[in-house]
């Protein structure tokens, strides 16, 4: 059962590759020729929401061509969604074991058969469009009467940087992002808590909405865990990026406000959103290294972005703590974590570390090799992070990555965005057999 979802899983954003690049193709979509690695690498970022672009979309593709992309980011968003939807058709009701089997795959355990399926899917669709129609309603005050765009103007913009930002896409229509708008306290606002919104994941706003309405007492260990995590690392992301940048020459003749507003902003969007105030090459060795972390931990389960999730990280911190301080059990919240969930979460963070450093590696092998232009390891770990945790965020890059490194940053988001442990699982699933044997220590540390 396992298997068969998790092949579901890939088959479904292959598929969605795969028909976004055709539609993305047709003559009347760009205004001038894209190569088709090209086209595969922007619907690929753009179906897994990570937001790397090799090409500015805003002068290369016209409405259509945006229009596309815009539908790919909101489909892209919905994936496990929709992906929970399929399941429940094709298998039809669920036993306890295969209703396991989805939950684990798609971090979703609320339902198992039709009746439950469509109410919650209209709920997330309600929920999502809610919060994409207030994004939209106040950024198109902003830009048609802050900015005095026009008005058809206004509402692309207004929609497009709504859903974007709210599915943790990071595309912009803007080339430079938001770095226009790096002193502007509504838009480092209305983006920042989008990308929060769509981060924290659909079962945690429906949990909020049940406990407000008193349908439920108390909050889930998921969802405390997921709103602590998400708090404690955007305001440490802050904190650093601030203070680590205060002597930065980019930044000394900066108003003290914008400077906040850029450390706001940067230490959110790394959550996998990738859009960005200020040019993160600019940035401190300190603020690039906490962004990297940043990017690598990502949003949280059922949510609309990637990286190894906050409650994974979560987790392993617990594990580690409890164990130096001698604890037999990981205990939370008055709450035990099961030793799967455990074993899962370490076995998460090796996949993914393993798959970030081997991509890195052949990406720096085959640029000092053979390519022409030479860029520093950092700036090629930072980027197969930044794919690899679907942000979208880059040291500037990018536009003139060779075609090798293209295929790689594609497999390594389309890696991050269905999971590691899914892709593997799938390769070297085999039959189980309860097979106990001896047990014998070995020396470790």
């Amino acid at each position: 059962m396992k298997s068969q979802i998790y092949k579901l899983i890939l088959g479904f954003f292959i598929i969605l590759i795969f028909c976004g690049t055709i539609f993305l193709s047709l003559p009347w979509v760009a205004n001038r020729q894209v190569p088709l690695i090209d086209r595969i690498f922007t619907v690929t970022s753009a179906v897994c929401v990570t937001g790397l672009t090799v090409l500015d979309i805003s002068s290369t593709f016209n409405f259509a061509g945006q229009l596309i992309i815009l539908l790919l980011i909101q489909v892209g968003g919905l994936g496990y969604m929709i992906l929970g939807t399929l399941i429940i058709v094709l298998f039809g009701k669920l036993s306890l074991v295969q209703k396991s089997a989805v939950g684990e795959s798609l971090n979703v355990v609320e339902f198992n058969t039709i009746s439950q399926i469509i109410p919650l899917m209209k709920k997330v669709l309600i929920l999502t469009f809610i919060f994409e129609f207030i994004g939209a309603l106040l950024l198109f005050l902003k830009f048609f009467i802050g900015e005095q765009l026009s008005v058809s103007t206004s509402i692309w913009y207004a929609v497009f940087h709504s859903v974007s930002a709210f599915c943790n896409a990071g595309f912009s229509l803007f080339p430079d992002s938001f770095v226009r708008y790096r002193g502007d306290l509504a838009i480092n606002i209305i983006i920042p808590l989008l990308i929060i919104s769509g981060g924290l994941g659909f079962f945690v706003w429906l949990e909020i909405l049940q406990v407000l309405r008193k349908r439920k007492e108390n909050f889930s260990l998921h969802t405390k865990i997921v709103v602590l995590m998400t708090l404690v690392l955007v305001l440490i992301g802050m904190l650093v990026i601030f203070i680590f940048n205060n002597y930065n020459f980019s930044l000394q003749k900066i108003p003290f406000k914008t400077r906040v507003l850029i450390s706001w902003f940067q230490a959110v969007t790394p959550r996998t959103a990738g859009f960005n105030t200020f040019p993160i090459q600019e940035l401190s060795p300190v603020s690039i290294m906490i962004i990297i972390l940043l990017m690598f931990i990502g949003s949280s389960p059922g949510g609309t972005g990637g990286g190894i999730k906050t409650t994974t990280f979560f987790v392993l911190m617990s594990s580690v703590y409890n164990y130096i301080a001698g604890e037999r059990y990981v205990t939370v919240f008055k709450r035990r974590i099961d030793t799967n969930v455990i074993l899962k979460s370490f076995t998460i963070f090796f996949i993914s570390l393993c798959w970030v450093f081997l991509v890195s590696m052949l990406f720096s092998w085959f640029n000092y090799t053979y390519d022409v232009v030479k860029f520093s390891f950092k700036e090629i770990f930072f980027e197969t992070v930044s794919a690899f945790g679907t942000v979208g965020l880059s040291l500037g890059i990018t536009p003139y990555i060779d075609n090798f490194a293209k295929i790689l940053l594609i497999l390594t988001m389309l890696f991050g965005r269905v999971g590691g442990l899914a892709i593997l699982s799938l390769l070297l699933t085999k039959e189980q057999k309860e097979i106990k044997y001896l047990e014998e220590p070995i020396s470790v540390g």
